[in-house]
């Protein structure tokens, strides 16, 4: 058996076994087209709301990607959009239109609230001042 050994790498080399196993081009894997939706803009700021009181919240949000995004929709705890899903082309850019009501009783001390709004996989912070009850005049 050990007379044979050397014969290995020398028949390797002389008919190519391992260099053609590495010679061989690889097929180049295509990139998957994707959608990539952002905000604008990214941060939203109400200001200072009563209790009950609404505001228009206005926002735009653009396809950045090379493929179109489908039945986008978007949450968030008291707000009530116009449209429910929006598909978005690539390149392309839809504006979101929505209401929010703001809770129908406040504390007593002013309090900064902050509301997660989510589009897909795109998180847009929502932050407003919910004004203190007045106190009932005597």
């Amino acid at each position: 058996m050990r007379k044979y050994f050397w014969l290995i790498p020398v028949a390797m080399l002389a008919f190519g076994g391992m260099a053609q196993a590495q010679d061989k081009a690889k097929p180049e894997k295509k990139a998957k087209a994707a959608a990539k939706v952002v905000a604008d803009p990214e941060k939203i700021d109400l200001g200072d709301l009563k209790a009950g009181e609404e505001k228009d919240v206005v926002f735009k949000l653009k396809n950045d990607g090379d493929a179109e995004a489908k039945n986008v929709a978007c949450k968030a705890a008291g707000v009530k959009f116009e449209k429910a899903k929006v598909t978005i082309a690539a390149g392309a850019s839809e504006e979101m239109k929505g209401k929010y009501t703001a809770p129908k009783k406040a504390g007593k001390k002013d309090k900064i609230t902050q509301i997660k709004l989510t589009c897909g996989k795109v998180i847009i912070p929502i932050t407003l001042m919910l004004k203190a009850a007045e106190a009932p005049a005597k």
